[in-house]
């Protein structure tokens, strides 16, 4: 009869499974020593989610790539903000991309020492709150709380709702704009030319104000200023890029003499034309960017089947050219635009390696119509000679150098649009107007690296509404019925063991 008392296992037995545990247990615990050691010097960070807040678009790889100085970045936030996750987690995406980004997290309200001590260094007011400071080798940059995101205030202002809510978040762009504001010896300048009835770079006007179009600028490390060319003066030596947006009245000789010497000591251009309907009579900027090769028409395109608004007075396109200033737009981008005039490559002008290359950037698409006929009040009568088909409404030019060769001050670059108000205030963050605008800006400045946007990432909204029984029950769960189950499973399994 056996023996019911008999051990399952002898001793041997016993210290044999006692031995292989701690072995295990000590291969399990050099192997993660081993992985937090190589981790900690080589370390990849996928993202499991296109729409992941902290992945970081190609352009700041790059700006990120060409830091070879170490960065400062102060976080000053009071982390009950509601931006103050998004922001923590972007700038560790920075650091994480390169080592030399040095991230300092300072809570203002609960760390009052380390505040005073990043008051006193950055000259911070009391009421400089909630900002992110980038410093490098002296040259400091902020990034406050109200520039990193977009407000709608519709609702409040049509008395739909009481809230004012924040709808893109913005981060990326200002923060890589910032490092590299400071890790770049010179900040380009941009000219705003003014005295035509051109747009106002400062002006919050939804649609002649062109802030939002300045506020591009910053964010591409371009400085800029507003200048009058009537009398002596000249476009100043600093000026990196000569920007005219929509102007309605004409030029002197003498103005257009010094735009022209300009570009033709290597300057660059940025002209915005406004619509015909607006200025029926010629500014003369028409006859100086002929002499580039560019043909701006006394028309007003229009394209019904793609226009957005009862009107018919606008549209989107996507049909673009292959021009290196708009490849980034070929997939899945289009542009708004407002009675644009056509401008086109001039077929009659010289060709030849010193001529200008002139390359068209976007046109209307299929069905678009040239309208000739406008009366003085406005009108457009269609009329049956009407060019219909693919109409270009911006082009590009280059000359001098190697053809798409940056080279500073050396090759003129100049861009062409057949209207300006798509990208005053109301319309520049419509479609793809912002992208390209940063395209235009960082292309004219032979800055081809940079030639991919940062778009704003659209914020989502999760809230979940709890009773205080339901809260209670998820606390139990949470705290003591899952820990207690795993409890109770490992003293089943030790119990059996022991017999």
């Amino acid at each position: 009869m056996a023996n019911d008392n008999h051990p399952s296992f002898s001793v041997a037995r016993k210290w044999s499974l006692s031995v292989n545990m701690l072995l295990a247990l000590g291969a399990v615990v050099a192997l993660l020593a081993m992985t937090n050691y190589l981790a900690a010097r080589h370390f990849t960070r996928w993202s499991l989610s296109d729409q992941a807040q902290a992945q970081l678009s190609p352009l700041s790889l790059r700006v990120l790539n060409a830091v070879t100085n170490a960065v400062k970045v102060t976080l000053y936030f009071d982390k009950r903000e509601s931006l103050y996750g998004l922001t923590y987690n972007l700038l560790k995406a920075y650091r994480y991309a390169n080592p030399l980004i040095d991230l300092e997290v300072v809570d203002y309200v609960n760390e009052p020492g380390a505040a005073q001590v990043v008051k006193i260094k950055h000259k911070l007011s009391d009421n400089d709150r909630d900002l992110v400071i980038f410093e490098s080798q002296g040259r400091p940059y902020k990034v406050y709380q109200g520039e990193l995101s977009d407000i709608d205030i519709q609702p409040l202002v049509r008395g739909e709702s009481k809230e004012v809510k924040r709808t893109n978040f913005k981060g990326e762009a200002m923060f890589t704009s910032a490092i590299l504001s400071v890790i770049s010896a010179r900040q380009p300048k941009a000219c705003f030319l003014d005295g035509h009835g051109e747009h106002n770079p400062e002006g919050d006007d939804g649609l002649m104000g062109y802030s939002r179009f300045a506020g591009v600028l910053r964010e591409n490390n371009v400085s800029f200023d507003r200048i009058r060319l009537e009398g002596p003066q000249e476009i100043p030596a600093d000026c990196s890029l000569l920007i005219i947006p929509g102007p309605r009245s004409e030029f002197h000789p003498t103005v257009l003499d010094k735009i022209n010497r300009y570009l033709r000591q290597g300057g660059r251009l940025f002209v915005m034309f406004f619509s015909t309907i607006r200025t029926p009579k010629p500014t003369g900027l028409e006859a100086l960017v002929s002499e580039w090769g560019v043909t701006v028409g006394e028309n007003v395109v229009i394209d019904e089947k793609n226009a957005l608004s009862e009107t018919k007075n606008d549209f989107v396109t996507s049909t673009f050219g292959t021009h290196p200033l708009v490849k980034p737009l070929l997939h899945g981008f289009q542009l708004y635009t407002i009675l644009p005039r056509s401008v086109a490559k001039d077929l009659r002008s010289a060709a030849g390696a010193d001529a200008p290359q002139v390359e068209q950037l976007l046109y209307s698409g299929k069905d678009g119509r040239i309208v000739t006929d406008i009366r003085t009040n406005g009108a457009m009568v269609l009329g049956a000679k009407d060019f219909i088909g693919n109409v270009p409404i911006m082009v590009a030019v280059e000359k001098g150098g190697i053809r798409n060769v940056s080279a500073d001050r050396g090759t003129t670059r100049i861009v062409v649009t057949g209207e300006s108000l798509f990208l005053a205030n109301n319309s520049i963050d419509r479609e793809g107007n912002r992208q390209f605008a940063t395209h235009a800006i960082n292309w004219l400045l032979a800055r081809n690296d940079l030639l991919v946007a940062v778009p704003p990432r659209p914020l989502s909204e999760y809230k979940l509404t709890m009773t205080d029984a339901q809260m209670s029950s998820a606390r139990w769960l949470l705290m003591g019925a899952l820990p207690g189950s795993i409890l109770f499973l490992g003293g089943l399994v030790w119990l059996r063991r022991r017999r």
